[in-house]
């Protein structure tokens, strides 16, 4: 029997907590800068100021976020890629521990609003997103994720009764 394999990549928007973050780290740079250099004017001040600063845009997270979905024979990851080259498993399910899956406006999703949600979808209000209600050890939760079309038609051969679209 033929493997079911799908993977789908997406380009993320960056999530409005993660923007904040990075302007308030570069404003954080150019202030100390600016204070350094007008104000203490110290050469052990600034030494100081310039590794600080260094440090700060070296840890300052990446605006470049993608998601990639794999799906082998019924086992789904979910991966975050971040600026390009790191990669962070961020859930793996399987299909047989997820009881629904559904257009993120179904009404067949609104016995489930109070679950926790775990948002790996593009943030792209134009695009056609989905929630899958996945059972775990900790309870039940919702999954929002972008799939394409293929994605979709490799779960409905695994669980038709599962996949509504």
């Amino acid at each position: 029997m033929e493997e079911l394999y799908s993977e789908t990549y997406l380009k993320a928007k960056p999530s409005s907590k993660r923007v904040l973050a990075r302007t308030g780290l570069i404003f954080c740079c150019i202030f100390l800068a600016l204070v350094a250099l007008f104000i203490l004017r110290s050469s052990l001040i600034i030494g100081f100021v310039v590794i600080a600063d260094a440090l700060i845009i070296y840890f300052m997270p990446s605006k470049d976020i993608a998601y990639e979905y794999v799906f082998v024979d019924g086992q789904i990851d979910f991966d975050c890629i971040i600026g390009g080259n790191k990669r962070k498993n961020k859930k793996r399910t399987d299909l047989e521990k997820i009881d629904l899956v559904a257009p993120e406006n179904s009404p067949s999703l609104n016995p489930y609003q109070n679950l926790p949600l775990f948002d790996y979808s593009s943030g792209n209000s134009a695009d056609k997103h989905f929630i899958a209600i996945s059972r775990t050890d900790k309870g039940n939760e919702r999954i929002k994720f972008t799939p394409d079309e293929k994605l979709i038609e490799n779960m409905k051969f695994k669980g038709r009764s599962k996949i509504q679209c």
